[in-house]
C-alpha cells in the first residue's frame, strides 16, 4: 500500500508542477525587467527538470504496482 500512496502523491505533485510551469510561462510573456525575466526563465527550467524527475518516479512506481499485481495474481 505504501507504493500506491507514493504513486498518488507523485501524480498529485505532477499536476501541481504542471500548473506552476504554466503560470511561470504566462508571466514570462509580461515581464520586461531583464533581471526578473532571467529569474523566471531559470525557475521555468528548474521546474521543467523537476517535472521530468517526477514523471520518471511515477513510471517507476507504476511498474512497481504492476509487479505487485502480477505477484498477487500468480498466487491464485
Amino acid at each position: 500500500m505504501d507504493t500506491l500512496k507514493e504513486l498518488g502523491r507523485v501524480r498529485t505533485e505532477i499536476i501541481r508542477k504542471e500548473a506552476e510551469i504554466e503560470s511561470i510561462s504566462e508571466r514570462l510573456i509580461d515581464l520586461t525587467d531583464v533581471d526578473d525575466l532571467h529569474r523566471a526563465k531559470t525557475k521555468f527550467r528548474h521546474e521543467k527538470e523537476r517535472l521530468v524527475e517526477l514523471r520518471c518516479k511515477c513510471a517507476e512506481l507504476e511498474i512497481d504496482v504492476e509487479t505487485l499485481r502480477l505477484q498477487a495474481w500468480n498466487k491464485y
